[in-house]
């Protein structure tokens, strides 16, 4: 996948998955636990895919997320989820009627 890429990493892309719209978002974020000096200055890579209902992405509902610890790791998981929203989709939708 060709992406746009600044030095915070961020990836961003849409896919359908029949006639519905999703976002797929890989960031770099800061761990915050401030009250454990461990955690200073740690970063952790995130991808996340969102609903995009009526062009409103569904952010506080994610469908799907997988952390990573480096950003190389974080291209290719977000390239994997990319190339099997699909199934990701399926899968999870199948998984949540199972635990309802």
């Amino acid at each position: 996948m060709d992406h746009t890429l600044d030095a915070d990493l961020e990836l961003k892309d849409r896919a359908m998955v029949g006639d519905e719209k999703f976002l797929i978002s890989t960031i770099k974020m800061e761990v915050r636990h401030s009250w454990l000096n461990q955690h200073e200055n740690v970063f952790v890579y995130e991808t996340m895919v969102f609903e995009d209902i009526q062009g409103k992405i569904q952010y506080q509902k994610p469908v799907f997320y997988k952390r990573y610890a480096n950003p190389e790791e974080a291209k290719a998981g977000h390239d994997e989820t990319l190339k099997n929203i699909e199934k990701i989709i399926r899968t999870t939708r199948e998984c949540r009627a199972r635990l309802s």
